[in-house]
């Protein structure tokens, strides 16, 4: 019984030393984000938006708006904001990379001074797109892309 703990602990300690005299990888593999399917939700990008989420966003409704192939139209509760345009686009080509991430992302912000439109890639030829327009848009736009992302990770199979 001795020498089974004896070799018990010489085991143990042996480990803790392996784990201990390990170096981390200096160049470690990029994480990569599963690519996200926008084709089931092209006809319906405002169900990608529960009543808490669009809470969340301070929007009182959302509204599908194929006429315009605007996807869905995010009315705030305050009707000094503008309404925001939310879209999912296939068949695109990718905005040119700036670094910028939302989700995990690559993304685009550009600010025109009156709207900010935000695109985020979420697969080749596949991104969301988030315009709004008044004072905090472009965290406006990103908190919209933000929120329909993680419905689309949730929904997802």
């Amino acid at each position: 019984m001795a020498g089974v703990s004896r070799l018990l602990v010489f085991g143990l300690a042996a480990l803790a030393l392996a784990g201990c005299s390990s170096t981390p990888d200096p160049n470690p593999a990029p994480v990569r984000l599963d690519d996200l399917n926008l084709t089931p939700y092209l006809d319906k990008a405002c169900s990608l938006f529960d009543a808490d989420q669009l809470a969340d966003l301070g929007v009182a409704q959302a509204t599908s708006d194929q006429s315009t192939n605007a996807g869905c139209v995010l009315t705030p509760k305050d009707r000094s904001v503008p309404d925001i345009v939310f879209a999912l686009q296939t068949g695109q080509a990718a905005p040119k990379s700036t670094g910028m991430k939302i989700a995990g992302y690559p993304a685009q912000e550009q600010h025109t001074g009156v709207y900010c439109t935000v695109r985020v890639v979420v697969a080749p030829s596949q991104q969301i797109m988030a315009n709004a327009r008044g004072e905090n848009d472009c965290h406006l736009a990103e908190s919209v892309a933000t929120t329909a992302i993680a419905s689309i990770k949730r929904l997802s199979p």
